[in-house]
């Protein structure tokens, strides 16, 4: 874990020109300075650790740079999370991170079937970062819950992590998701245009229900706190902003004995699922009948989260099955193609035959194998 530099620390004289050199017509970014290039770093080993380029402004600097330079070349329309990634892994290398340390998609340890963005380090990651980059909903039917919901549990998600590790956040926001929050800010008091960032258990519980679906129950009753590190025009119409994210109290915990009095660690799955069937009945021994509302419920639950994903991350207002599927795949779900397949088409979707004994109105089918999300 890398310790944020005291204001005005010199963190060495590298730059891009390394990463840049011999690619021609690419405009050459300066100010990159690592603490791997610092007299008390001895060998190549440390260099991960020491680093700590993910502290310093000229990286995300040069990140906000490289998207300026795609929507000046008209490739505004292309501009995705995957980009900003791989913007952000391209300066971290030149900023002197070892390229081989970096990993995408990097499992949670502790939250089933989440995956964090960007990790640092192998074999136990020394940095994360968590990327969020809501494509602009169209004018019709903007799906501000559903980013809001997916911004915020980012936060819950880096915070959540155990074990001794740094953890950013970047989030790059166009000026109508600003004016978006900016309500949510003075509406429920979770204001993220801030130098200090404080998400309370009071404060989200009073956000939309969609934002808190996304953000689960279990997250929710924490209290999570940030730092903002950086705030940087893209253009006109997108910034980007940096967080350091604080661990939550449980989250160090993951190594401390068994049995710790003093130790409250997360409920398993499984148990989750047998409260929730023992809340129904009442019985310590709930029967099959419960239990299966209560597996539903979670299929539920997952595809749901699964569906916020895939639309905030296309931008667009409707869903193909396929990519729920996808989705729910790259997460590592437990529930079986064919679950999924009756869940979306069955019990979720409100104009589905008639033929399902439990359905929701969360989805409408538009046309064959579409859905769209239907509004709180």
């Amino acid at each position: 874990m890398c310790h944020l530099p005291r204001q005005g620390t010199r963190t060495g004289p590298r730059s891009l020109d390394a990463f840049l050199s011999g690619r021609p017509a690419q405009r050459r970014i300066e100010g990159i300075r690592p603490m791997a290039n610092d007299p008390p770093i001895r060998n190549d080993s440390d260099r991960v650790v020491n680093t700590c380029s993910w502290w310093s402004k000229a990286v995300w600097t040069s990140v906000a740079a490289e998207l300026r330079d795609h929507l000046d070349g008209g490739l505004g329309g292309l501009l995705t999370e995957d980009v900003v990634r791989f913007a952000t892994a391209r300066a971290l290398v030149a900023a002197g991170v070892d390229a081989a340390m970096l990993r995408v998609e990097a499992p949670h340890p502790a939250l089933k079937g989440s995956r964090v963005d960007l990790v640092v380090g192998r074999p136990s990651p020394v940095a994360l970062i968590e990327l969020k980059f809501p494509r602009e909903p169209n004018e019709v039917n903007a799906a501000w819950t559903m980013a809001l919901g997916e911004v915020l549990k980012d936060f819950y998600r880096l915070a959540a992590y155990p074990g001794e590790v740094d953890r950013v956040f970047v989030y790059v926001e166009s000026t109508r998701l600003r004016g978006y929050m900016a309500g949510v800010a003075r509406r429920h008091g979770v204001d993220l245009d801030a130098d200090t960032v404080a998400l309370t258990p009071a404060a989200v519980a009073g956000l939309p229900a969609t934002a808190l679906r996304i953000i689960g129950a279990d997250l929710a009753r924490h209290s999570v706190t940030a730092t903002r590190l950086a705030l940087i025009p893209v253009d006109d119409t997108l910034r980007l902003t940096v967080y350091h994210v604080d661990p939550l109290a449980t989250a160090q915990t993951a190594d401390l004995p068994e049995g710790d009095p003093g130790v409250k660690r997360p409920v398993p799955a499984v148990e989750v699922t047998r409260q929730a069937a023992e809340t129904v009945t009442g019985t310590d021994t709930p029967p099959i009948r419960s239990t299966a509302r209560a597996v539903r419920e979670g299929a539920r639950r997952e595809i749901l989260d699964a569906v916020q994903a895939v639309l905030t991350r296309s931008g667009a207002s409707t869903f193909t099955l396929a990519e729920v599927l996808a989705e729910m795949a790259r997460r590592g779900t437990g529930y079986a193609e064919g679950t999924i397949r009756t869940m979306v088409t069955s019990h979720l979707c409100r104009n589905a035959p008639d033929h399902a004994a439990t359905t929701y109105d969360d989805l409408e089918r538009v046309d064959r194998g579409r859905y769209r999300l239907l509004s709180d």
